[in-house]
């Protein structure tokens, strides 16, 4: 369930849930790097508009390993 400061995304590794702090949407558009809580897998996220006013996140597993 989301939160009101958080979104969730599955990781495309562990299909875990992670939360994404709503304060980093500030930067529409451009790929924010994280890890996966569960597996800590580098992940590229990037959120941008969706339909409705809702943020689609953009997610990308990348290479490397936190």
């Amino acid at each position: 369930m989301q939160s009101s400061d958080a979104l969730e995304y599955m990781c495309p590794y562990c299909g875990a849930i992670n939360n994404f702090e709503r304060t980093a949407i500030r930067d529409m558009y451009h790929e924010q790097e994280t890890s996966c809580d569960c597996c800590k897998k580098v992940l590229g996220l990037t959120p941008a508009n969706g339909i409705g006013g809702r943020i689609n996140l953009i997610i990308e597993s990348l290479e490397a390993e936190k």
